[in-house]
């Protein structure tokens, strides 16, 4: 099987919000863009612009096409190296991760809102929440952009028609939540046609080492599926959400989806560790 990769910048426009879980009234984000995200974002633009946005079955069968077709990797903060220069490739930016020190401080900001109680002219008791995002710009003043990949498969066949236009669906998309607020907005960099930077070969989906940083132990950059996967040490998390319900059930709009159990992004693996990536950017140990 063929892969070709693609490395992606986006320059943020907004305050990014990743939902992750909730503190007190403090509604935290991930310090980073999951690979759902990415593939929920471009199956949401590719059915608009294909004008099936109405269907719901559309935006099931697009995304599976895309599962099947597609590798996402997870997108990092990122600065630029050289602020006088302009971002063009990912060799023009330094990625920040979370596990980091000096992270919150540089890229997390906050935003305070609650309900209000118009006959008594005062805040609805209970409802003051506050809502953690990446801010577009860190505390010293630098634009924060998001640095990732995907891979495409190279098949003897071409693409469904409606993935045809991925690379200018990437140009138009906008991920996590509170987006009617214009939150979530982003610039690709990479202008188009899109060029490849690499082409991998691998028999099973696509195979990546965790030793990008030349460690004996390095941090892994998505969530890993936890069974079968040894040599990793780390936190432990169940990945689940709320997923489009296509099904027969037709009074229930959403459905939890499967939970599965991972390390988080940050646990540490040896660095001779392969592992692959599957569908919505979650890795799997692979034999050595």
């Amino acid at each position: 099987m063929s892969w070709a990769k693609y490395d992606l910048v986006f320059r943020l426009q907004g305050p990014l919000h990743i939902g992750w879980r909730k503190v007190s009234n403090l509604q935290q984000t991930r310090g980073y863009v999951p690979g759902k995200n990415l593939w929920a974002a471009l199956t949401a633009r590719l059915t608009r612009e294909a004008g099936d946005g109405a269907k719901g079955k559309a935006y099931q069968d697009n995304g599976k096409a895309l599962q099947t077709h597609f590798r996402f990797t997870y997108l990092y903060p990122a600065v630029p190296k050289d602020s006088n220069r302009v971002v063009e490739s990912q060799a023009d930016v330094a990625v920040h991760y979370p596990w980091e020190d000096d992270f919150d401080y540089l890229f997390l900001d906050s935003y305070t809102s609650t309900a209000l109680n118009y006959p008594s002219q005062s805040a609805e008791d209970g409802l003051l929440h506050e809502t953690e995002f990446i801010a577009p710009h860190t505390r010293n003043g630098h634009p924060v952009y998001l640095s990732g990949s995907l891979y495409v498969k190279h098949v003897q066949t071409a693409l469904p028609p409606v993935l045809e236009n991925w690379p200018s669906a990437l140009h138009k998309l906008q991920f996590g939540g509170e987006r009617g607020y214009g939150w979530g907005r982003v610039q690709m960099v990479n202008g188009l046609p899109l060029q490849p930077i690499a082409e991998v070969d691998q028999p099973m989906g696509e195979t990546i080492t965790v030793n990008e940083r030349g460690q004996e132990r390095s941090c892994i950059t998505a969530h890993l599926l936890a069974n079968n996967a040894t040599g990793v040490s780390g936190p432990v998390e169940p990945l689940i959400g709320w997923e489009r319900n296509n099904g027969d059930d037709r009074d229930k709009n959403w459905r939890l989806s499967s939970v599965s159990i991972c390390y988080a992004p940050g646990s540490v693996a040896r660095a001779d560790l392969p592992f692959k990536i599957g569908a919505n950017g979650i890795w799997e140990a692979a034999a050595p």
